[in-house]
C-alpha cells in the first residue's frame, strides 16, 4: 500500500493487490470509507456478524476503485484541481480517494468496481485539466 499526500494531507491511497494472511484493515479507522483485506486458507469460517444501526456524519465524500482486470490510469486531484500523481493499475489493484477527486482512463479494456459512501447526492464537479 502507498500514502499520496499533498502539502502533507493524505488525498489518496493505492492498494498494490498484495495481502498479508488474516483480515487486516487497509485504512484508518476514522475514515467515511474503510477498506480491509481478507486472505485466509480452504475452510476458515468468520464469525457471523451485523453492525448496529448508528448515526453516522460524513462531510467528505471518499471512493475506492478495484480493477478486476484491464488496465486503467488514475489522475488524482486535489479537490481545487491540482493534479497530485498519475497511477496505472492493473488486475487486483485499487485506490481510495480520501480528501480530493479522480480522473480515469481505460488503457486496455478493463473490468472494475466504484465504492462511495452514501446516500448518493449529485454534487460532482468537473476537473478541467
Amino acid at each position: 500500500m502507498r500514502i499520496i499526500k499533498y502539502n502533507e494531507s493524505v488525498v489518496a491511497t493505492v492498494f498494490d493487490g498484495t495481502f498479508e494472511n488474516g483480515t487486516k484493515p487497509l485504512t484508518e479507522e476514522s475514515l467515511p470509507l474503510q477498506i480491509i483485506a481478507l486472505k485466509h486458507e480452504k475452510g476458515k469460517k468468520l464469525v457471523p456478524h451485523t453492525h448496529r444501526p448508528t448515526d453516522r456524519t460524513t462531510k467528505t465524500l471518499s471512493e475506492a476503485l478495484m480493477v478486476f482486470s484491464g488496465l486503467v490510469q488514475v489522475t488524482i486531484y486535489t479537490h481545487e484541481g491540482v493534479l497530485v500523481e498519475r497511477v496505472e493499475l492493473s488486475r487486483g489493484q485499487g485506490v481510495q480517494i480520501i480528501d480530493g477527486g479522480i480522473g480515469i482512463e481505460v488503457v486496455e479494456d478493463a473490468e472494475m468496481m466504484e465504492f462511495k459512501n452514501g446516500p448518493f447526492v449529485e454534487d460532482k464537479i468537473v476537473i478541467n485539466n
